[in-house]
């Protein structure tokens, strides 16, 4: 969709329309730091 499309207009973002949202993206990153640290501590110890 580009950024002329008449539905950017209409309350949807960037957010809801072309991408992952905020929300996941920053889950996802907290989700992967937490599994390195796991997985360090116990490769590791």
């Amino acid at each position: 969709m580009s950024a002329t499309d008449p539905r950017h207009a209409i309350g949807q973002t960037v957010n809801t329309v072309d991408q992952l949202s905020s929300v996941v993206l920053l889950g996802l990153s907290v989700a992967g730091g937490i599994a390195v640290v796991v997985l360090d501590l116990l490769l590791l110890g």
